[in-house]
């Protein structure tokens, strides 16, 4: 009997998150995130030829090759098939962005079309976790997330309207590397379960104002205890253009004004230019996701 070829294609995609809103340690020991989602996105275009032979997957990006070996696993697949994941996208990488945790739920959204299978969102942070700490982009809104342990802490139910003029201090950051290396002192850990009860407030508020606050309060934490004195200044001279807070990429290289989206495009585009030009850094734009519920 002839074993005839058959080409299945699968399409995956997932979005962003721009650091975090919130990041550190809190009293318990615990570590945890409070994620952003925004308009930027991985896609993965994955095609299986169903032929004679052992199992094969080309894929140059290791997490997500690792991603597709153990759902494959999970499914069975040991052979007949040859798979091949290639990802377009437009997320900045080795930034905190979140573009390896994208590029992984990207994979596993493509898998699923070809198998027929679902995820709940339990499982993907098991198989994650397995890999890397990353941020819990497969819920739907902002969560709490610990990015260590793989576990949802709170889902948040809401996004807030941003505009984000990003500024980008260059090179790039390994996210194992930036998590084995961190310290807290109990004085930090307090501080942060503090902020992290106010956050949680204004999600419940919906108050975009004090998201922002938050967010402000948490990125000078961080860089006051990672001694980055120039991205502090940067942070600190950026009130000159009035946004409503700043955000931080922890384990990444950029910073972000928020701005409300009230404002016109031609506006908050004026502002990133303005911003580019005083600090000399490269400065990209990009947008909070809308939650629809």
């Amino acid at each position: 009997m002839m074993f005839e070829s058959k080409i299945l294609t699968g399409y995956g995609k997932s979005h962003a998150s721009f650091g975090e809103l919130l990041q550190g340690r809190l009293t318990d020991n615990r570590d945890f995130l409070v994620t952003l989602p925004i308009d930027l996105w991985s896609i993965c275009n994955l095609t299986a030829v169903i032929r004679p032979g052992p199992l094969v997957i080309n894929c140059e990006y290791f997490k997500s090759k690792r991603v597709a070996e153990m759902l494959l696993e999970k499914l069975g697949i040991k052979d007949n098939y040859e798979i091949t994941i290639s990802f377009s996208r437009n997320i900045p990488v080795g930034k905190g962005l979140s573009s390896s945790t994208a590029d992984m739920l990207s994979t596993i959204r493509a898998l699923q079309e070809i198998f027929g299978f679902l995820l709940r969102e339990k499982t993907i942070s098991e198989i994650f976790i397995a890999i890397e700490p990353h941020d819990g982009l497969m819920f739907k809104s902002c969560v709490v997330y610990d990015h260590r342990k793989g576990e949802l802490i709170k889902e948040l139910l809401y996004i807030p309207d941003f505009w984000i003029v990003a500024i980008d201090f260059g090179g790039t950051v390994d996210t194992l590397t930036y998590n084995q290396n961190l310290k807290f002192t109990d004085e930090i850990t307090h501080q942060y379960e503090a902020l992290l009860k106010s956050l949680e407030t204004a999600f419940g508020d919906k108050n975009d104002k004090e998201i922002a606050r938050c967010a402000s309060e948490s990125t000078e934490i961080h860089l006051k205890l990672n001694n980055n004195s120039e991205r502090l200044k940067v942070a600190l001279e950026s009130r000159r253009f009035e946004p409503l807070g700043i955000i931080n990429t922890h384990s990444g290289t950029c910073l972000g004004l928020l701005f409300p989206r009230s404002i016109e495009k031609p506006e908050i585009l004026k502002i990133a230019t303005d911003v580019n030009s005083y600090f000399q850094y490269p400065v990209f734009l990009t947008s909070t996701l809308k939650l629809l519920i």
